[in-house]
């Protein structure tokens, strides 16, 4: 979304008592190469829609009537709309209204304004977005106070992330990566062992190379977003590194397309969090160091992971720590070192992205103070929030806290968690600056950490 009207530090400038004031203009960044095939009509009998997304339905309130659904869902785009009368503006003397949002690649504009007569505190919101403002627990008076940035948050709940267009050497590498897949049966090559995790870009199992017996890992993942696999892929391909999973080889078997990588035994630090399971600072700050070292490469080479979480961090019982799923990453150029895209894991994601401005490598820095976080008190802030709620909140409180003010934890661990998760960005350290901090100094030897992760997962 444009950011004008926004001060150096992503502020918005709207005051909270001007409840006449318009919404500023903001858009959402066209998508390019996009083909949908929904198909989804009003159904007059059932008062629902038949055929919509389920992501999509899931924000809706049970037993929506007709009478609150014959205002046209301009969030959707425009021939998925159901169609409905015109409605005259509820409050027409008002200022002239501000355009708010660009669904995908249409020209359709909403006219939003301030009303403090209205329960959401907004007039003119399409009614999928009223409907979820009403039931994402954000109060009347959070909307006065903060109206843009609301509205950031309901378009980005609302419009998902839209495509990225890789730089173009990464297009190049994608289409070199595109040539090697390999076409026949990879059953016959691999035997699967057991099924490692599941995720939106796929899901990853261990496998057995059938004459060599190596183990290694597979992410199967449907052929169909070739473009988004080819990118991928070619990102494995430029990111090799100690501390980021290794890739192998790509098959197409009929369609399916299957990611043979690196396998880590351990599998994701997520499972080494939780209740029960304490971490000692010294191995927090050694799974800090080699993330940081992961970091340091991509940011080096002009590259961003953009989906940093303890779900894409794998461990072995080595003591390795590696960065894995690149579905997220993409290539910078030095022409243009910021992007628009929206991406990756709400509860990690920095305040800049949700917001919809431009952004670098630092948005990487936010999502490992957070995985930080993770490792202290057992999973990210603000986990049992609504997830509306919950972005408002990630641009609107500033940097998180740890739980007592971080009493239990060292000063270092406390002044490197606020050095990364600055909300300033221009303040905020980068992953090459945070490997020279003293916290990263405290960290554990590979070996201490290797006998931490037998303890925690049962194998010694």
């Amino acid at each position: 979304m444009d950011g004008a009207g926004k001060d150096s530090q992503g502020h918005s400038n709207t005051q909270g008592n001007e409840s006449e004031a318009c919404i500023r203009k903001a858009t959402v960044g066209k998508a390019t190469g996009v083909k949908r095939t929904l198909h989804v009509k009003w159904d007059p009998k059932t008062g629902t829609f038949v055929g919509l997304p389920t992501v999509w339905a899931q924000t809706l309130p049970k037993g929506l009537s007709r009478d609150e659904t014959t205002v046209e869902p301009k969030s959707l785009p425009q021939h998925l709309a159901p169609e409905a009368p015109k409605k005259k503006p509820e409050n027409p003397n008002e200022d002239e209204p501000a355009y708010i949002s660009k669904p995908f690649n249409f020209q359709h504009k909403h006219h939003v304004k301030m009303d403090q007569r209205s329960s959401t505190g907004f007039t003119g919101l399409p009614v999928e977005w009223r409907a979820l403002l009403k039931t994402s627990q954000i109060s009347k008076e959070e909307v006065v106070q903060n109206p843009q940035i609301v509205l950031d948050v309901l378009n980005f709940q609302m419009q998902g992330p839209p495509p990225v267009l890789p730089s173009k050497q990464t297009l190049m590498s994608a289409q070199e990566a595109a040539s090697n897949f390999i076409r026949k049966d990879p059953n016959k090559v691999y035997k699967k062992i057991k099924k490692l995790g599941e995720g939106a870009s796929g899901t990853v199992y261990s496998v057995i190379h059938r004459k060599t017996k190596e183990k290694l890992a597979v992410k199967i993942t449907s052929a169909l977003d070739m473009d988004a696999i080819k990118t991928e892929i070619s990102m494995q391909q430029m990111s090799k590194h100690r501390n980021i999973v290794s890739y192998i080889e790509t098959y197409h078997w009929e369609d399916d397309i299957w990611l043979i990588m690196e396998c880590m035994d351990g599998g994701p630090l997520t499972d080494m969090v939780g209740p029960g399971k304490d971490w000692p600072e010294q191995h927090i700050a050694y799974v800090c160091k080699q993330m940081l070292s992961a970091l340091t490469f991509l940011h080096r080479s002009h590259r961003l992971h953009r989906d940093i979480k303890s779900d894409n961090v794998l461990v072995d019982f080595d003591g390795r720590v590696k960065l894995a799923d690149f579905g997220f990453a993409i290539g910078l150029t030095q022409e243009q070192d910021k992007r628009r895209s929206v991406v990756g894991t709400p509860y990690w994601m920095a305040p800049e992205l949700i917001r919809g401005l431009p952004y670098d490598d630092k948005v990487d820095v936010w999502s490992l103070g957070i995985t930080l976080m993770e490792l202290c008190q057992g999973e990210p802030p603000l986990m049992d929030k609504p997830p509306l709620r919950a972005l408002l909140l990630i641009t609107t409180q500033g940097t998180p806290k740890l739980k007592n003010n971080g009493k239990k934890w060292s000063r270092a661990l406390t002044h490197f968690m606020s050095r990364s998760m600055d909300t300033v960005v221009k303040m905020r350290a980068s992953a090459e600056q945070l490997l020279m901090h003293p916290f990263i100094k405290s960290a554990s030897t590979q070996e201490q950490f290797a006998e931490f992760v037998r303890s925690v997962l049962g194998r010694r």
